[in-house]
C-alpha cells in the first residue's frame, strides 16, 4: 500500500529455522533520517527536498536495518549509492530502542488501514495509559523500524475478529526490535509463534511492540481491562 501511494514501505527478508526467526532485514527506501519528517507523506517530502540542501541527514537516503538472533544488536545503514561498495560496516551504526518509558512522552504507531485494525479501540487504549502524542500511522513494517531506531515507542495492532496475521508481515521486524532491546508479543503478553506455517496462529487479540518492559506491561494491562467492551 505504501509503495502504491508513494509513501513509506519496506522490503522485508527473514530466515526462520525450526519455527524461530534467526535473521531479519528491513529495506526502507523512503525512511527519513530525521524523526520529525517520519509522519509526512512522501510526496510532501519530495517538495521539502527541493528546498533543503541534500546532506547525509536528509530523508531521501533511505536505510537498511538488520539483526541476527542472539547478537543483542541491530544495525542501520544508508542505502547504497553509485560508486559505494558493500563492505561492512559501510557507515552502519547500532540501532537501539528509545529509553522513554513514560507513556506521556511516547509515540505510538498503528497501521494506516482500518480494515485490519481498530483505530477507535487503540485510541481509547492510548488515552487510558496517557499516550498523549498523535499516533504515527504508517504502512508496512515501518512501525517496527521506527521502534527499533528509537523514533517511536509503542506499536499496537488490535485486529478485528477473523483477521489472520501473516508471518512475513512481522518476522523481520520482530527480531530487529528484540535485538535492539525491545519487546514484541501478542496482546496478552505471549510470544509470537512462527512455527505454524504462513499465518501467526494462536495470536490473542493482536500484536503489541514496545521499547521496554515498563511500557509493554502498561499496554497489556490496558488491553486486558478494555477487551470485553471492545466488540472486536
Amino acid at each position: 500500500m505504501g509503495l502504491e501511494g508513494g509513501d513509506q514501505y519496506t522490503i522485508d527478508l527473514s530466515l526462520i529455522e525450526d519455527g524461530e526467526v534467526v535473521v531479519g532485514v528491513l529495506g526502507c527506501p523512503n525512511y527519513p533520517m530525521r524523526k520529525d519528517w517520519l509522519s509526512y507523506q512522501h510526496s510532501y517530502l519530495r517538495i521539502l527536498s527541493k528546498l533543503i540542501p541534500a546532506t547525509s541527514e536528509t530523508w531521501d537516503k533511505g536505510c537498511v536495518i538488520y539483526a541476527k538472533r542472539g547478537s543483542g544488536k541491530a544495525w542501520i545503514q544508508p542505502l547504497l549509492h553509485v560508486n559505494k561498495k558493500f563492505v561492512w560496516p559501510n557507515h552502519a551504526k547500532q540501532a537501539s530502542v528509545s529509553c522513554i518509558d513514560n507513556p506521556a512522552l511516547a509515540t505510538f504507531c498503528e497501521p494506516v488501514q482500518k480494515a485490519n485494525s481498530s483505530h477507535s479501540f487503540t485510541e481509547g487504549l492510548a488515552h487510558s495509559v496517557c499516550l498523549c502524542n498523535q499516533p504515527l500511522r504508517v504502512y508496512s513494517m515501518i512501525k517496527y523500524a521506527a521502534i527499533a531506531c528509537g523514533d517511536a515507542e509503542v506499536f499496537m495492532k488490535l485486529a478485528r475478529a477473523g483477521y489472520k496475521e501473516k508471518i512475513w508481515d512481522h518476522a523481520a521486524g520482530v527480531i530487529i526490535i528484540q535485538e535492539a532491546g525491545g519487546v514484541v508479543t501478542d496482546a496478552r503478553g505471549s510470544p509470537l509463534d512462527f512455527s505454524k506455517g504462513s499465518y501467526l496462529e494462536g495470536i490473542d487479540r493482536g500484536i503489541v511492540a514496545c521499547t521496554g518492559a515498563t511500557l509493554h506491561e502498561k499496554i497489556i494491562d490496558a488491553v486486558d481491562a478494555s477487551w470485553v467492551s471492545s466488540c472486536l
